[in-house]
């Protein structure tokens, strides 16, 4: 067990940290600090959001005797998260991070290993429980006047919830990751595996929510009126039965029945991890060995292919194509900054594909959306996701860092900074302007947006998407993180990421308020949302042309 928590803080320390170096400590401890203080800044909104609607839908279902369901619900939706994020995680952690060949030679049982990654994954999705579940327990049990046992139980189902949709979410990987040692192509095999697994695991949301819905017919949502909440609880929870299990815990807490309950709970979280790494040493390492090589294809070049791919062309785009086949050839890259800018739509359709009724909703909002001052919110709607969606995808905001301790050949190169620095922040640009305008085509089908609504969002979306991709290079500039050994950590577990997703959240919450406070026609708020924009983009160009060039000269390995 020493050596399991050992292994667990060493691959914590190893995966964190935005700066290294004795010269950096101070540094270093500036951002540990500034971070909780920027992520509680940004999510504080959303839970506080959270908290009024869970205190407003107990107050409406106590007049019924349902509030009961509020924990159920809260919990089984958490559980549905938790497995959809953990296939990433999972991903990440046990294979991208490419430590186990450093691990296989110490005197570390598979188990140990297993169980290491398996607690930073956790340690990952607990994280989300916080903005999501926790709003949720506190609030119910102030409302419903609760006791001590209450929050005991609830810190005790907080902290093993997350285990068994993870498990499940581990072993989609595995089964998926498996099969890997027959691959000739190690890296396009790990990406189209990852995608696989992302499909798997959001294809079975799409599907468990459709089997849901179709069985919530009136004559069942009566028999469920009339039940109670107990109804509603085992319908909430039919994907994870231990939901149900947590929730009569929590509603029970007075008797032996609850206990009885966390008991139960709590083995068979248990029990799902045993069989975890029981499993897992039989899935795991057959797929993680030999994951680091790579294979390349040997092909003859013919005179006219030779003297086509020799051509002379512009230094910019020829260091564009670079950075994006980088992008699209290295699996960590390309699951992180390429496919998450094609898969906002998909989680945008989710609604759609999973709820019967809404595609009826959705017909019955033409008319409104036909009205100027509500078109003019959608369009402000619309830059504040493009923003949003810019500011996550960390292509831009990493440019610099996935250079890694190689970034030294830059400066021996035949090209300007200012050209490296804009084939970056254009890779980015590219990626993110795909996504809005995928977005917008969305949009358009499912709500039969007027012509000029869709062309003013297509319009809007250039700035808006440039602006976010600006700020990530200027960032990653200021902090690049170059000291990583493995290509996960230089998207997924660097700061940069986090920081410019903040400036998306904080800037596009910001242009929805104003617009929605100062109620302004169309044309006005697209003119008003140009000018910003390009105003901003400009601003930002010229910076990173003027003290990004010295702040890439100044960047040392």
């Amino acid at each position: 067990m020493n050596k399991t928590l050992l292994l667990t803080r060493i691959l914590l320390k190893n995966g964190g940290g935005q700066l290294t170096g004795a010269g950096r400590k101070k540094r270093r401890l500036s951002v540990r600090f500034l971070l909780p203080v920027l992520l509680l800044a940004a999510f504080l909104p959303l839970m506080f959001s959270l908290v009024s609607l869970v205190s407003f839908m107990y107050d409406g279902l106590a007049s019924f005797g349902l509030e009961g369901m509020i924990p159920g619900l809260g919990l089984a939706v958490t559980c549905v998260v938790i497995f959809i994020f953990g296939v990433f995680y999972v991903i990440n952690v046990f294979y991208f991070s490419q430590d186990v060949e450093h691990l296989l030679p110490l005197p570390l049982k598979p188990a140990q290993i297993l169980t290491a990654k398996f607690i930073v994954t956790l340690l990952y999705e607990y994280l989300t429980q916080l903005l999501l579940l926790l709003p949720v327990l506190l609030t119910f049990g102030i409302k419903n006047g609760s006791g001590i046992v209450y929050y005991i139980y609830s810190g005790l189902i907080f902290l093993a919830l997350p285990i068994i949709p993870l498990v499940l979410s581990s072993l989609v990987a595995m089964i998926t990751m498996s099969f890997s040692s027959i691959a000739r192509n190690k890296d396009r095999f790990r990406m189209l595996a990852g995608i696989a697994a992302v499909i798997l695991s959001v294809g079975g949301n799409i599907l468990f929510q459709r089997t849901m819905n179709k069985s919530m017919n009136p004559e069942q949502l009566q028999d469920m009126l009339q039940n109670g909440h107990n109804a509603f609880i085992d319908l909430a929870a039919r994907a994870f039965p231990s939901a149900k299990l947590a929730a009569d815990a929590l509603l029970k807490e007075t008797s032996l029945a609850g206990l009885a309950n966390l008991t139960l709970f709590l083995s068979l979280s248990c029990l799902f991890f045993i069989g975890f790494v029981f499993l897992g040493q039989r899935l795991y390492f057959k797929g993680v060995l030999g994951i680091s090589e790579s294979s390349a294809r040997r092909k003859r070049l013919s005179a006219s292919r030779y003297d086509k791919l020799t051509v002379q062309q512009s230094v910019l785009k020829a260091y564009l194509i670079k950075e994006l086949r980088i992008l699209f050839r290295t699996p960590p890259y390309f699951l992180n900054c390429v496919l998450m800018s094609f898969l906002w739509p998909v989680f945008f359709l989710i609604p759609v594909l999973t709820q019967p009724n809404l595609m009826e909703s959705l017909r019955t909002a033409e008319s409104i959306v036909n009205h100027d001052g509500m078109a003019a919110l959608i369009l402000a709607g619309g830059a504040s996701i493009f923003l949003f969606v810019s500011g996550t995808n960390p292509t831009a905001s990493t440019s610099i860092s996935r250079e890694g301790t190689g970034f030294f050949v830059n400066k021996y190169l035949p090209v300007a900074y200012g050209k490296m620095i804009s084939a970056k922040m254009l890779a980015g640009w590219l990626l993110t302007l795909s996504s809005a305008f995928l977005l917008t085509a969305l949009a358009y089908l499912l709500l039969q947006l007027p012509l000029l609504l869709v062309l003013l969002l297509l319009l809007v979306s250039i700035p808006a998407t440039l602006f976010c991709c600006l700020t990530g290079v200027l960032i990653d500039l200021l902090m690049p993180k170059l000291h990583w050994d493995n290509e996960q950590k230089a998207v997924k577990q660097n700061l940069n990421g986090i920081y410019n997703m903040l400036i998306g959240i904080l800037a596009a919450g910001l242009i929805f308020f104003v617009v929605f406070k100062l109620e302004l026609s169309l044309l006005s708020t697209a003119l008003a949302l140009l000018v910003l924009f390009i105003g901003a983009d400009l601003l930002l160009y010229r910076l990173l042309m003027t003290k990004g060039r010295k702040w890439f000269l100044k960047i040392e390995v």
